[in-house]
């Protein structure tokens, strides 16, 4: 059967693109982009060894817009970099406030990587709120691709040389996230939370988590695992996957 969208239904498509495009542009404008901290802990212990940075929009009304309403309309209008340099401005901010020392996670698009003015406005900004580069780690996501993989390599390897670090998400999902590993000097690996959250009910999910990780440690890469939201798969992976690796993360509560 074939379905065809009515007037009203084109009408609906577009207001909504026109809204989210100026919910976007008055975050940028108005810098209402904020930094919601998820923790990473160690698989063993449960300490906490870093925080995941998320990137929520407070409305005019309040309400916080979580990324998925908005990111892939920034990435359409070529703004989603100013929106990753503010929230790492307003993270760094708080994190100096609060003597905080440990890791950061920050999720980038590749293509935000490439911008000339990425690089010395990161410097810019670890050296103004005085975060260590080796406490940054970006991660690299196939969200956005970059078509020359070598022009990405090259700035993945300058800002190494800084100090800062790198991981691959939601790693499973794709193929560029293999291309990355064997590229680029990545230092963590973060395995694609369906595979987390199925793997106590299908055997290949279970698999093909157990793989990555033994990849990993080969690699000599520490792994993350996401998607952990109740104690069975907590289990499952701190007793048979993770006991050789360092890292797990429970999905709480975005504000900690």
């Amino acid at each position: 059967r074939i379905g065809m969208p009515t007037e009203e239904d084109l009408v609906e498509v577009f207001r909504e693109m026109g809204e989210r495009s100026m919910l976007v542009q008055n975050a940028i404008d108005e810098r209402r982009v904020e930094p919601f901290f998820q923790p990473i802990c160690v698989s063993a212990s449960g300490e906490v060894a870093g925080y995941e940075v998320l990137s929520r929009i407070r409305n005019e009304d309040g309400r916080i817009v979580p990324a998925g309403e908005f990111i892939q309309y920034a990435e359409r209008m070529g703004v989603v970099h100013k929106l990753d340099f503010i929230l790492m401005g307003r993270c760094f901010e708080t994190v100096a406030a609060t003597g905080y020392e440990g890791l950061l996670f920050i999720n980038l698009s590749p293509r935000a990587l490439v911008l000339k003015e990425f690089f010395e406005e990161t410097r810019s900004l670890v050296r103004e709120y005085g975060i260590a580069p080796e406490r940054v780690v970006f991660e690299l996501t196939e969200r956005e691709t970059v078509r020359n993989i070598s022009v990405l390599e090259q700035f993945v390897k300058r800002l190494k040389q800084d100090g800062f670090q790198f991981a691959v998400d939601d790693f499973g999902s794709g193929f560029a996230s293999f291309h990355y590993l064997k590229r680029f000097p990545i230092d963590f690996l973060k395995i694609e939370g369906d595979f987390i959250a199925n793997m106590v009910r299908d055997s290949r999910d279970h698999a093909f988590v157990k793989s990555m990780a033994t990849l990993a440690a080969e690699l000599d890469i520490q792994t993350v695992a996401e998607f952990i939201e109740d104690a069975e798969i907590l289990q499952r992976v701190v007793g048979d996957v993770f006991e050789f690796q360092l890292l797990s993360v429970p999905v709480l509560s975005d504000v900690i």
